[in-house]
């Protein structure tokens, strides 16, 4: 019983240790993320959760903030109708966002904090036809990285879009992928 108590700090030290055993990440680093998930509308049941996928890329500016530049797509799928005249409403967005992200490192487990502002093209589909428009937006979220060798982990993402469009806002995508260290 002893021996399993002293595990369990040892292993917190290994997986939350301050330096960088595994993770590239100095200053003037990049990286590339591709991620894949579903999106949702947070506050809307007008609305099934539907499908994201995004590619972004990351400039290391010093060691605990990076820029992040990503394009990604995602869609809404309607659930029930909005009214008899317009039947189910369906949402596909085009999004091309820039981000400040705040990266602490530690050695196999990198939390992150993120947030942005972006355009996002939004077409929205119904009985009557469909509509598209350039809409302004902001994002905020966070995630993790899980480093599994020096130049690649596993990325877990939540992120919030919020648009000046007839979107219900938030927009939540969960996402899952590879980030590659360069």
């Amino acid at each position: 019983m002893r021996s399993a108590a002293a595990v369990i700090p040892l292993a917190l030290w290994i997986l939350l240790s301050p330096k960088a055993a595994l993770a590239a990440h100095q200053p003037g680093d990049y990286s590339v993320t591709t991620t894949i998930g579903q999106s949702n509308a947070r506050e809307d049941s007008s609305y099934d959760s539907d499908q994201t996928i995004s590619l972004a890329v990351e400039y290391q500016k010093t060691r605990l903030a990076a820029y992040r530049a990503s394009v990604g797509f995602l869609t809404l799928a309607g659930s029930s109708p909005i009214s008899p005249s317009i039947g189910e409403r369906n949402v596909d967005a085009l999004f091309i966002t820039g981000n400040i992200v705040a990266t602490p490192r530690f050695n196999l487990l990198n939390p992150f904090l993120t947030a942005g502002v972006g355009l996002y093209s939004l077409r929205l589909s119904d009985d009557r036809g469909t509509d598209q428009s350039y809409e302004l937006g902001a994002n905020w979220g966070f995630g993790m990285d899980v480093q599994i060798l020096q130049h690649m982990a596993v990325r877990g993402e939540v992120l919030f879009h919020y648009t000046t469009g007839e979107v219900s806002n938030p927009i939540q995508t969960l996402a899952i992928g590879a980030h590659f260290n360069f």
